[in-house]
Formats: C-alpha cells, sequence, structure tokens
C-alpha cells in the first residue's frame, strides 16, 4: 500500500509533537529521528509525481565541513519562490552534513507548500 505524502508529513508532526512531550530523554532522539524519516518518505513520495522536482545525491553531503558561510532560511510563511531560491543557494555552496539538513528541510518545505500544508 502507498502512502499520499500528505500521510507521511501527518505522521512525521505527530512524532515530533509526541517527541516535544516526552519526559524520557533517551526517547526523544529517537522520535526526532522516526519525523525525519517519514518526512523524508514524505519528499520521495511527492518527487514520484513531480517531474520538476530533481532528486539529490546525497553521498557526496558525508563530509565534515565548515560551513564556507550561511544563508537565512526564509520564514515558513514566505512563497515557494523564496524557498525554491534559497535551496537553489544552498546547492551552491560547499557539502558537508549540515548542509544536508538544511537542504533536506528546504526540500520537505516546498513540497508542504507545493501541497497547500503551509
Amino acid at each position: 500500500m502507498r502512502f499520499k505524502p500528505e500521510q507521511h508529513f501527518r505522521m512525521a508532526d505527530q512524532l515530533s509533537e509526541l517527541a516535544l512531550d516526552q519526559t524520557d530523554l533517551k526517547r526523544t532522539p529517537q522520535l526526532h529521528a522516526m519525523a525525519r524519516v517519514f518526512r523524508r518518505l514524505a519528499v520521495k513520495a511527492y518527487m514520484a509525481t513531480d517531474a520538476g522536482m530533481k532528486r539529490q545525491d546525497w553521498s557526496k553531503y558525508n563530509v565534515d565541513a565548515m560551513f564556507a558561510g550561511l544563508i537565512d532560511p526564509p520564514s515558513p510563511w514566505d512563497n515557494l519562490e523564496e524557498w525554491q531560491r534559497y535551496a537553489e543557494d544552498l546547492e551552491k555552496m560547499p557539502p558537508s552534513r549540515q548542509l544536508r539538513l538544511l537542504m533536506e528541510e528546504a526540500e520537505e518545505t516546498i513540497v508542504r507548500k507545493k501541497l497547500g500544508l503551509l
């Protein structure tokens, strides 16, 4: 059974909320990690339906490196074009693990905006 991106995002949001209410400090990182997996599944499910979005080769981002610079992200209320420009600016920076997290967040926000969830 295939789930819609909206369903994956809903599950990720529920896990994130559960992590905020958690009193067990060992359980919180696990819940955040599971939420991240569901967000990535949502992006992957959406990319299968949108030919305009390209898949990233995340293997080159497995590098520990210092930021060459930092770009302030747009707010969640900024428009789709602003987030797409931000993602393009991130792609121009040298790859690193930290940059990958920022790029994943940008991708997730772009998909949420395209789905009308933000």
